[in-house]
């Protein structure tokens, strides 16, 4: 009877902790379901998480509900800790209590570093809002259209902006991490950054070179240009036939173009040497001074070329009606060949005038550029041209002289029409042979050849002296002989 008696006692005592851990599970219960709808309501009211898709944050609901979920928890696992408290049950109390002193210990760092997040937030948002005006103010989209359109949904202000957004909170992110007390991972990122912060102000100062400087040479180039159309270089282009070989583009605009790339070139020297990164200046500072070096030469090899070029348009617009004037466009007629297609033998001789002139510019520019190769080529290929005109005027002269011999055998011997053509065939012949010594062709050929030609010729005329006029022949043999011998001639 007694153990029962005993065990009722203790139940008894028990009873009231048992109600007040009941209690205090109910309450508790009760009061972390109304600090997570608060909580909930409270940021839903503030409208801070219904902003946050638009900054690049995950769903602004699904955040409200997490933090709602975590403040839920935490009441609960105070509750926990007073319940099992409430029972006397260490041995469950115990770890719970230790779990509570560690997120307790962990909740200042965690608050605070919460905050640094918030405050990057915060000042991202705000840069992001400054940017997007600053570009609407000067029509940054407009103006960048042109070499980036962007999409709908994603315009090229609204790029840099949300790049802004993200580069602020990657800066937080060091403080973020060592308020957490992530040794491991707090360091090296911090090194990073220190290291992007010391070299930041380089690119900043690199930007706004280049930046300034695509805004000075734009408007030298635009005074350039102002002024060569104001005194009408592109009239004068136009009127030498210029335009036609730049492919329309006006003279002006090229030269403006050219000063444009001559003013920025020092500017992105400047801006490499501000950047301090040996391995990427170095070389590229190295081969703007090349360019420098040489762009004196280039330019002169160019001036001679469009001075070249000018001046074998001249000749040949000149060459046309002075030859045209003085008969040149009946020379084929004269030499015997039809029509050459739809060109005139004037416009030929032009076209030829304008390639030597522009080869003797061509030639002139290759060595200003000190190209040894290609001077040696050039003089070659110039040299060549003149003897190859030379020959064709030697050919020409022969074919003439031709035609005049075989009219004229024509006219002594109107029976003998092959007569006439060998004669015409002879000269021309003749003429080929010295056109083609002239080029330089195989000469020791040539000059066996009609040696052999002229000897077989000769050969020829007197076995056909001898064959087709034996009496002729025989008389005048006989009084050959009769002088010999003192005789009278019969």
């Amino acid at each position: 009877m007694e153990p029962l008696q005993e065990m009722l006692r203790k139940f008894l005592l028990i009873i009231p902790n048992v109600a007040a851990a009941i209690a205090i599970l109910i309450v508790g219960y009760i009061v972390a379901r109304v600090a997570r709808t608060l909580i909930v309501k409270l940021l839903q009211s503030s409208r801070l998480f219904n902003r946050a898709p638009e900054a690049g944050a995950p769903d602004g609901q699904q955040s409200v509900k997490m933090i709602g979920s975590v403040v839920f928890y935490f009441i609960m696992l105070l509750v926990l800790l007073a319940f099992f408290n409430a029972l006397d049950l260490p041995i469950i109390a115990a770890p719970i209590g230790l779990l509570v002193g560690t997120v307790m210990t962990y909740l200042p760092k965690l608050l605070g570093a919460a905050l640094i997040l918030f405050v990057a937030w915060i000042i991202a948002r705000l840069l992001k809002f400054l940017a997007l005006k600053f570009f609407a103010g000067i029509r940054f989209d407009e103006r960048v259209s042109k070499y980036f359109k962007g999409t709908a949904t994603a315009k090229p202000s609204g790029i840099v902006a949300q790049l802004i957004f993200y580069v602020v909170l990657l800066f937080a992110l060091p403080p973020f991490l060592e308020a957490l007390q992530l040794n491991s991972i707090s360091r090296p990122v911090s090194e990073l950054w220190n290291k992007i912060a010391v070299f930041l102000p380089n690119v900043v100062a690199a930007a706004i070179i280049v930046l300034v400087g695509l805004f000075v040479a734009k408007i030298i180039r635009e005074i350039v240009v102002n002024i060569l159309i104001a005194i009408g270089v592109d009239r004068q282009a136009q009127k030498a036939g210029i335009d036609t070989s730049t492919g329309g583009i006006q003279i002006s605009r090229i030269v403006g173009t050219v000063i444009y790339l001559l003013v920025l070139i020092p500017l992105f020297i400047a801006a490499l040497d501000t950047l301090n990164i040996p391995a990427i200046s170095g070389p590229a500072r190295s081969m703007l001074a090349t360019f420098l070096n040489a762009f004196p030469s280039v330019f002169a090899a160019i001036v001679i070329v469009i001075f070249a070029a000018v001046i074998g348009k001249v000749l040949r617009r000149l060459l046309i009606p002075i030859l045209t004037g003085l008969g040149f466009n009946s020379l084929l007629q004269r030499l015997g060949i039809g029509q050459i297609g739809s060109k005139t033998p004037a416009d030929i001789v032009g076209t030829i005038a304008f390639v030597y002139v522009v080869l003797f510019g061509l030639m002139e520019a290759a060595e200003v550029l000190q190209f040894g190769a290609l001077v040696d080529l050039m003089r070659e290929l110039v040299a060549f041209a003149f003897r190859l005109a030379l020959a064709a005027v030697i050919l020409g002269i022969g074919i003439m002289v031709g035609n005049w011999v075989k009219r004229a055998v024509e006219g002594r011997a109107n029976d003998r029409p092959i007569l006439a053509g060998l004669a015409k065939a002879a000269v021309i012949v003749l003429a080929l042979a010295f056109a083609l010594q002239n080029l330089g062709i195989a000469n020791q050929i040539i000059i066996v050849a009609f040696t052999l030609l002229f000897g077989s010729i000769a050969v020829a005329a007197a076995i056909a002296f001898g064959v087709g006029s034996r009496a002729t022949a025989g008389r005048e043999v006989d009084d050959w002989v009769r002088r010999l011998k003192g005789g009278k001639p019969a």
